[in-house]
């Protein structure tokens, strides 16, 4: 997604802001079993000086999860800011750094690299999520089980995997 830059050139330092949205595929977060259920928003503020374009930026969108810790399906908003710069002259350029094209900038490439920064690494369909019973399997969050103290008896059994509880 392009995104025009004139108007933040000609008011030099100052705030301009600006609002898109846009499709990723799902292939970039299929990996940890994610997809996208919503375009990606990004609203921001962009400032121009000295060749040099700031862009200060929230992101939101929404994805299907499985929940790591009991396994059902849900649904999830993500927000995350971030701020980017982007240089019109290659030389000046470091690796922090995106480009300017002309007057546009490819707000894409910086939306993702923040993204996959900022994606939890461990998903839980809600906060204090109780996962599954390690032993009947039954997800703690709908359902009791009387597992904890089956499993006293068993620790007391000779198993040589009761060691790595240690």
């Amino acid at each position: 997604m392009l995104l025009n830059i004139v108007k933040a050139k000609a008011q030099n330092c100052n705030d301009v802001p600006f609002q898109t949205s846009f499709t990723l595929s799902d292939d970039l977060i299929s990996n940890k079993g994610y997809k996208f259920l919503s375009d990606i928003s990004v609203k921001g503020n962009m400032s121009y000086q000295n060749e040099k374009l700031i862009v200060n930026a929230t992101a939101n969108f929404k994805i299907f999860a499985i929940c790591d810790n009991c396994g059902e399906n849900f649904e999830k908003n993500v927000s995350f800011n971030f701020q980017e710069s982007f240089v019109e002259n290659y030389n000046s350029h470091n690796e922090e750094d995106y480009l300017i094209n002309q007057n546009t900038i490819e707000i894409d490439k910086p939306v993702i690299d923040n993204l996959l920064l900022n994606i939890p690494t461990k998903m839980l369909c809600k906060n204090g999520c109780k996962g599954l019973c390690s032993i009947c399997g039954k997800n703690k969050n709908f359902y009791s089980c009387n597992c904890e103290s089956l499993e006293d008896e068993l620790d007391k059994l000779d198993n040589p995997f009761n060691q790595l509880k240690k």
